[in-house]
C-alpha cells in the first residue's frame, strides 16, 4: 500500500490549437448565457412572493370579552391596535381600586407590550415598558394605542403623546373587569408573519428561466469539450482488484446499514427534524423552539428536502435514510471519482480502499448521521473536489460546469458551503489555463444556481429578517475567536469525544506530513499518476482555514469535510510511502519521519484521552463514556505501538535502507492503526450498548423495536408515578432528635397530605432516632407500589427502613440512595484526588417499593429512621406513606394535548407528535411539557428564554408548571442514567388562543416586508 505504485499514462497536454469560428461562436455564447443566467438568480430573490396577513382579533365576534392567552411570536408584532371606549373606562374608575382595562400581560406584571389601567380617577396608557399618557377621566376618556415594531402613539380623549419604542412581549389579552364592563374594547394584532410565503407565477416563470439557462449553459461546455478534451489513459484494473473492490464497497454498506440501525442521535436531530415537520403545515422551515421562530432561510435546502421525508413517515430511521443515501454517494465519489484522479492506478489496490473505507468511516460515523447538514455538505464538497480533479486531469469543460452546480448547491445548503469553492483555488493555475471570461461567466451562472436554491421559496426580506434575528441572539462569533472550535474538539463533552478527534486530528498529522514531504521531496508528487495527490489535502487546509468565517464555532461543521478528510488521509498514506521509496536517503525527511513519529503518538493519545461520549440518551450502555479510553490515552502506549509497526515495516520489506523507509512511513501507520481503532471502539460500542443495557433503554434497542413495527422510545421505559392516597395512621411516633412537621431544610416543597419528621430543629450537629407508629397497609394492586419521601441523607452514616408486619411476623426493608450520588461515579478529567464524600442532599425525593418487594401478607407498615452523622449535611427527614400508581408514559399521555417535547429530545419519544402549533405569529400553549435532564442545563431550557428568543417564552410568562413524578425503569445499575427527563403540567390562569384569526393573503415584493 505504502510502496509499490502501478504506472499510468498521462500524456501532456496538446499544444492550444487556433479557436476555430465555431468554438469563438460557444465562448461568446457562453458569455452571454453566463450573464444571463446570473442575472435571473440575482432577481429571484427581489421578485415577488405572496404571504399571509394575519390579524388576531380580540375579543371574538359575537363573544364575551373574557381574558385569554395569546403567545405572539416573533415578539415585535407588525401593527398593534387597541380601542377602549370611554364606558370602558368609567366602569375601571368605579371600582375603589387601580383596575387593568386591557393588558397584554397579566394584570400586575411590567409589560413591554401595552396596558390600559385606571387609578385615582385618572386613565393611564403604558406602552412599551413606560408610561405614554396619562390623563384625569372626564367627558372625552377614550383610549387609543397603535403601534409597531418602532414606535407606538397613545391617545386619551384629544390628548395623545408617542413612543419611541416598538410593542413588544405580547402573551396574552387580559382585564379585571367583567365581560359585560369591558364591552366594546377591542385589540387588533397583524402579526410579523415575515416568513410563510410562496411564489408568485413571475417567480417560478424567473425561476425556470434560470434553470433552463443553467441547462443551456451545459450544453455550451459539451460544446467545447469536442475534439479540445485531451485523452487521460485510464488504468486497467486487475480482475481481483475489481472483486475485492467489490467486497470493500459491501462492507462499507453493511457497517453504514448496522449504524442506521444501531447508531446514535446527533445533537440538533430531534430539533431539525421537528423543523420540518411543522414545515408541512406553515410552508417554511423555522425554528419552532427558538431564534422567535425565525426561518432557517436562506440554508433550507437539506430541511425542504426533510419536509419530504417527513411527509411520509416521521420515525427516526425513516429519517435517517437521507443521510445514508449521502453516505453511500459520497463513498462512490471518493473512491471513484477523488482517489481515481489523485492517485490513479492506487486507488484500486485492495490495501489503499481498505484504507480510504476506514477513514471514510473515521470521519462519517460521528459527523454524518441524522439529519444536520454536514453530510450533505460533505456530499457537495466531495463532488466538487472529484469535479475539479477530473477537469484537471482530463480538461473536459464539462466536468467545470458539474463542479461548479454542485459548489452553488453546497452554498445553499449552510455557512460550510463557502469550502466548496477550495478545489478551485487549489488548481487556479491549472484551471485558468482552461478557461476564459467566457467560462468563468458562465460557470458563475451554473453556481448561481445555488440563490435560486436559497431564495426559491424564501423572498430577500425574510432572509434578511431571519439573518437580523440569528445575529441578534446568535451564537455569532467572529472569526478570530475560531480557537473556541478546538476548545470544543479538545474539551470533554460530545462535541471532543473519541471519534471526532480523531477524525480531526489524525487527519491533519498525515495531511501536514504528505505536505511536507511534498515540498522537500518533489519526485513524490511527479511519480506517474500522483501529479495531484496534494490537492485533498491542500483543499482541507484551506477549508479549516475558511471555517473561521462561519457564525458558530461548533464541531459538528467538521463533518463537512468528511470526504476531503478521507480523500487527505489515503492520498497522503500513499504520498509517504512514494517518499519511503524514492526519498530514503534525504536526512530532512527521515528528520520529518521521527517528529512525525512522535507528533502521531500525541495524536493519538490525545485522541484516547477525550471520552467515548455521545448525546444525551443515545449515550446509555456505551462504554467508556465517563472517562478515556486506558491504556490508549497515554503517549508512551503508542510509542511502543510506532516502534512495533516500525519493526514490522522494515520486516516485511527487504534492501538495505529498509529501516530509513519504516521511519519514514511509521508516522502514517501510527495515524491509520489509531483511526482503525477508534471506528472499532465506535461501531463496538453501539453494537455492545443494547447487550449491556438488557431490558433498559439503549438507543440501538429502540431502533431494533422500530425496525420491528413499532417503538415509542425511552418513553416505553418510563412510568408515571402520581399519588392515590396517603396511608393514615402513624400516630405515637416514638422519636429523640426528631421533630413533627419541621426538622428539615427549608426551599424544598415536601409531600403533601402526610406526616413530616425531621431531624434538622436540633441543629446540624443534632442526632437522634425515630419510630413511627404503625400506618394499616392496603393491598396493592399490580400497578400500584409503595412511596414515601426522603430528605437529606439516606446512608453514609444515617439510615432510614420500612419495617412491615403481619401474621408472618416483622420484617424490615432498609432504602437507601446514597448509590445515585454523583461522586460514586468516576470524575474526569481531574486536577485532584476526588473522594468520595457523604451524601449532601437536601431536596425532598421519593423512595418506592412494588407489591413484590413488600413481604407476602404484610397490612401493617412503620418507618425507622436513625441520624447518626454530625456534619453540616447529616440530617434526615423522612414522610408517611403513600400509595401511588404506576403508569407507562405512553398509556398516561394518550389524552394529553397539546404536548411539548423538548428540541432534544423528539426522536427519543418518536410516538408523542402531537405537538403545540407554531405559526402564522402565533404559538399554541402547551398543555403538558417532556423536558430534558437537568444535566442539559441552558440547553434544555432555550424555548422559554427570552434572552434566547424563545418561542415559548410565555409559558413561564403566565404559566405554572408542576412537575409529575416519573421513573425510568431498568436504571438501578447505572445511576447515571436514571434521570431520564421530566414530565411537567402547566397550568394557565386563562384559556389559550380565544380570538379571532383572519388569514389574507397579500403580494409583495421580495424586497418587502408588509
Amino acid at each position: 500500500m505504502l510502496d509499490g505504485i502501478e504506472r499510468t499514462a498521462d500524456a501532456s497536454p496538446p499544444m492550444p490549437a487556433a479557436p476555430t469560428p465555431r468554438r469563438r461562436l460557444a465562448n461568446a455564447l457562453g458569455l452571454v448565457i453566463g450573464v444571463l443566467a446570473v442575472l435571473a438568480a440575482v432577481a429571484v430573490p427581489f421578485a415577488p412572493v405572496v404571504g399571509d396577513r394575519v390579524t388576531v382579533t380580540w375579543p371574538m365576534a359575537g363573544q364575551p370579552a373574557e381574558s385569554t392567552l395569546a403567545f405572539v411570536v416573533p415578539y415585535h408584532p407588525d401593527e398593534v391596535h387597541v380601542r377602549v371606549p370611554c364606558e370602558v373606562v368609567r366602569a375601571g374608575q368605579d371600582r375603589s381600586e387601580p383596575t387593568t382595562l386591557v393588558s397584554s400581560r397579566p394584570p400586575g406584571q411590567p409589560t413591554e407590550g401595552f396596558a390600559v389601567t385606571t387609578a385615582q380617577d385618572h386613565v393611564i396608557a403604558l406602552v412599551a415598558g413606560r408610561e405614554a399618557l396619562r390623563a384625569p377621566i372626564g367627558e372625552a376618556c377614550d383610549v387609543a394605542i397603535d403601534g409597531g415594531p418602532t414606535g407606538a402613539t397613545a391617545r386619551i380623549g384629544d390628548r395623545t403623546a408617542s413612543v419611541p419604542a416598538g410593542i413588544r412581549d405580547i402573551v396574552a389579552f387580559t382585564t379585571q373587569l367583567s365581560p359585560a364592563e369591558v364591552a366594546g374594547t377591542e385589540v387588533q394584532v397583524v402579526t410579523a408573519n415575515w416568513f410563510e410565503t410562496s411564489p408568485t407565477q413571475g417567480k417560478l416563470l424567473l425561476i425556470a428561466l434560470q434553470l433552463l439557462l443553467v441547462a443551456a449553459g451545459f450544453a455550451v461546455l459539451a460544446t467545447l469539450d469536442r475534439r479540445r478534451a485531451r485523452a487521460a489513459e485510464r488504468p486497467i484494473p486487475r480482475l481481483l482488484h475489481r472483486l475485492s473492490g467489490y467486497v470493500i464497497d459491501l462492507g462499507l454498506l453493511a457497517v453504514l446499514a448496522g449504524w442506521w440501525l444501531l447508531g446514535p442521535n446527533g445533537p440538533d436531530d430531534s430539533f431539525a427534524s421537528v423543523t420540518a415537520q411543522n414545515g408541512l403545515r406553515t410552508g417554511d422551515i423555522g425554528n419552532y423552539y427558538r431564534w422567535e421562530n425565525a426561518s432557517e432561510s436562506p440554508f433550507t435546502l437539506v430541511q425542504q428536502m426533510l419536509m419530504h421525508v417527513a411527509e411520509w413517515n416521521q420515525n427516526p430511521l425513516a429519517m435517517r435514510i437521507p443521510s445514508i443515501l449521502a453516505a453511500v454517494l459520497t463513498w462512490l465519489v471518493l473512491s471513484r471519482g477523488v482517489l481515481g484522479a489523485a492517485i490513479p492506478g492506487q486507488h484500486h489496490r485492495p490495501l489503499v480502499r481498505v484504507l480510504a473505507a476506514v477513514a471514510f468511516l473515521s470521519w462519517w460515523l460521528p459527523f454524518g448521521m441524522g439529519v444536520r447538514p454536514e453530510a450533505f455538505e460533505a456530499l457537495g464538497l466531495t463532488v466538487v473536489l472529484a469535479a475539479v480533479l477530473q477537469a484537471a486531469r482530463t480538461e473536459r469543460r464539462v466536468w467545470l460546469g458539474v463542479a461548479a452546480l454542485a459548489a452553488g448547491l453546497s452554498i445553499a445548503v449552510n455557512p460550510m458551503g463557502i469550502t466548496a469553492i477550495t478545489p478551485f483555488l487549489v488548481l487556479a493555475p491549472r484551471l485558468w489555463r482552461m478557461a476564459g471570461v467566457g467560462l468563468a461567466a458562465l460557470l458563475a451562472g451554473i453556481a448561481s444556481v445555488g440563490v435560486v436554491a436559497m431564495f426559491a421559496d424564501q423572498s430577500l426580506f425574510g432572509a434578511a429578517k431571519a439573518t437580523d434575528l440569528h445575529g441578534y441572539y446568535g451564537p455569532n462569533v467572529s472569526w478570530f475567536q475560531e480557537v473556541m472550535r478546538w476548545q470544543y474538539l479538545l474539551g470533554f463533552d460530545l462535541q471532543g469525544d473519541v471519534a471526532r478527534r480523531a477524525a480531526v486530528l489524525l487527519t491533519l498529522v498525515v495531511a501536514a506530513l504528505s505536505l511536507l514531504v511534498l515540498l522537500r521531496h518533489r519526485s513524490a508528487g511527479r511519480a506517474d499518476g500522483l501529479r495531484m495527490a496534494h490537492v485533498p489535502a491542500a483543499s482541507l487546509l484551506l477549508s479549516m482555514g475558511l471555517m473561521t468565517l462561519t457564525p458558530s464555532k461548533w464541531t459538528h461543521y467538521f463533518g463537512a469535510l468528511a470526504g476531503v478528510g478521507a480523500a487527505t488521509v489515503t492520498a497522503g498514506v500513499v504520498l509517504v510511502g512514494v517518499a519511503a521509496v524514492t526519498a530514503s536517503r534525504d536526512r530532512v525527511v527521515l528528520v520529518a519521519g521521527l517528529v512525525g513519529t512522535v507528533l502521531a503518538g500525541g495524536a493519538a493519545a490525545l485522541v484516547f484521552s477525550g471520552k467515548n461520549n455521545w448525546f444525551l440518551h443515545s449515550q446509555y450502555g456505551v462504554p467508556w463514556g465517563e472517562g478515556p479510553v486506558r491504556p490508549l490515552n497515554n503517549p508512551l502506549v503508542w510509542l511502543l505501538v510506532a516502534g512495533l509497526l516500525m519493526a514490522a515495516s522494515a520486516l516485511v520489506r527487504r534492501g538495505d535502507d529498509r529501516v530509513r523507509r519504516a521511519l519514514i512511513r511509521t508516522p502514517a501507520l501510527v495515524c491509520v492503526t489509531a483511526m482503525g481503532v477508534a471506528v472499532t471502539i465506535v461501531l463496538g460500542s453501539f453494537v455492545a450498548a443494547p447487550i449491556r443495557q438488557g431490558d433498559a433503554y439503549s438507543i440501538g434497542a429502540q431502533s431494533i423495536a422500530a425496525a420491528r413495527g413499532g417503538s415509542c422510545g425511552i418513553a416505553d421505559k418510563v412510568v408515571v408515578t402520581p399519588d392515590l392516597v396517603g396511608l393514615r395512621g402513624g400516630d405515637g411516633a416514638e422519636m429523640a432528635g426528631f421533630t413533627e412537621d419541621s426538622g428539615f431544610a427549608p426551599g424544598f416543597t415536601p409531600p403533601a397530605d402526610v406526616p413530616l419528621w425531621g431531624s434538622l430543629t436540633g441543629g446540624q450537629i443534632n442526632t437522634g432516632t425515630l419510630t413511627t407508629g404503625w400506618f394499616p397497609l392496603p393491598a396493592l394492586a399490580p400497578d400500584q407500589e409503595l412511596a414515601f419521601g426522603v430528605a437529606g441523607r439516606s446512608g453514609d452514616g444515617n439510615r432510614v427502613a420500612l419495617e412491615f408486619s403481619g401474621p408472618g411476623g416483622t420484617r424490615e426493608v432498609v432504602l437507601d440512595d446514597t448509590w445515585r450520588d454523583s461522586d460514586e461515579r468516576e470524575t474526569y478529567p481531574s486536577d485532584h484526588v476526588i473522594e468520595d464524600e457523604p451524601q449532601d442532599h437536601p431536596g425532598w425525593r421519593d423512595m418506592h417499593l412494588s407489591p413484590a418487594q413488600i413481604p407476602a401478607g404484610a397490612d401493617r407498615v412503620r418507618i425507622t429512621a436513625v441520624d447518626g452523622t454530625t456534619d453540616p449535611a447529616g440530617w434526615v427527614a423522612v414522610s408517611g406513606p403513600r400509595v401511588r400508581q404506576v403508569i407507562p408514559l405512553t398509556e398516561y399521555m394518550q389524552d394529553k394535548a397539546p404536548t411539548y417535547v423538548d428540541w432534544s429530545m423528539t426522536w427519543n419519544v418518536p410516538c408523542l407528535r402531537d405537538l403545540p402549533e407554531v405559526g402564522g405569529g402565533l404559538v399554541q400553549p402547551p398543555a403538558y411539557m417532556i423536558t430534558p435532564p437537568n444535566s442539559m442545563g441552558f440547553g434544555g431550557t432555550a424555548a422559554f428564554e427570552r434572552g434566547i428568543g424563545g418561542a415559548f417564552a410565555g409559558v413561564r410568562d403566565v404559566g405554572v408548571q408542576e412537575e409529575i413524578p416519573t421513573r425510568l425503569n431498568g436504571y438501578e445499575k447505572t445511576p447515571e442514567y436514571s434521570e431520564w427527563g421530566h414530565l411537567i403540567e402547566v397550568q394557565y390562569p386563562y384559556p389559550g388562543n380565544r380570538f379571532d384569526v383572519q388569514r389574507v393573503e397579500a403580494p409583495r415584493w421580495g424586497w418587502r416586508g408588509e
